[in-house]
């Protein structure tokens, strides 16, 4: 099941409530059309890869193992070369790759190098202790096809200019006032189980939130025709 919903705005009371928090007064949601029949068809979270993109990776990945991983190659091979060969760890990997994207289609690592706030972006990537490529060991050019995908993506994600993220989609919005949703809430939002209207706390409600009960209510059963 997929949620189209993600937070693209917000917008706080200029103060902080009593549990030392300042609460939203309007939520603005970006709804995604998942016109791909997933959660992201905007590319919220990351850039989506057209076709064109797609063969140069494949391309630029069969290139590249062999640059990268040469060592490797020649081990599995049974060269007698192979320890004069280089093998990148994951950070020079994600390095060379951003390198040789920013050059296009030539496939050319070298000349430019890239800036300090490049440099802390593709250091994040490959060394973020919560999310990051160390799983990858790349040990064949199928493996590494994945690797350069997603490195792709990120460096889309990079270059993207801010008013074209899917936050400023305008027709994919979905406005949320809390106060007047608080106010429904309290006074005319109606139990589903006891049939009476108002709740005092947060209620408990279903997966699509459709239907809500009182705490209180839990685990009796429903008065029939509400």
């Amino acid at each position: 099941m997929y949620d189209p919903l993600t937070v693209a705005h917000e917008i706080k009371w200029p103060w902080k409530n009593k549990h030392g928090y300042r609460e939203s007064i309007l939520t603005i949601w970006h709804k995604d059309p998942e016109t791909d029949n997933t959660d992201d068809s905007c590319g919220y979270s990351r850039p989506k890869l057209t076709e064109d993109e797609r063969e140069y990776i494949k391309i630029m990945s069969k290139d590249q193992y062999h640059q990268l991983y040469a060592r490797k190659e020649a081990i599995m091979e049974g060269k007698d070369y192979a320890n004069i060969c280089y093998n990148q760890d994951i950070y020079g990997a994600i390095y060379w790759l951003w390198r040789c994207f920013s050059k296009g289609k030539a496939r050319w690592q070298y000349g430019k190098p890239l800036t300090n706030y490049e440099l802390q972006y593709v250091y994040q990537l490959a060394t973020n202790p919560v999310d990051n490529f160390q799983s990858y060991k790349n040990n064949n050019v199928e493996e590494f096809e994945r690797f350069v995908s997603l490195v792709y993506q990120a460096y889309k994600t990079f270059k993207r200019p801010w008013y074209k993220h899917p936050r400023w989609h305008i027709h994919h919005w979905r406005i949320q006032f809390r106060p007047w949703q608080n106010l429904k809430r309290r006074y005319w939002d109606k139990c589903c189980i006891c049939g009476k209207r108002g709740f005092k706390s947060s209620p408990m409600s279903d997966w699509d939130g459709t239907r809500l009960w009182h705490q209180g209510c839990d685990r009796k059963p429903p008065i029939a025709n509400l």
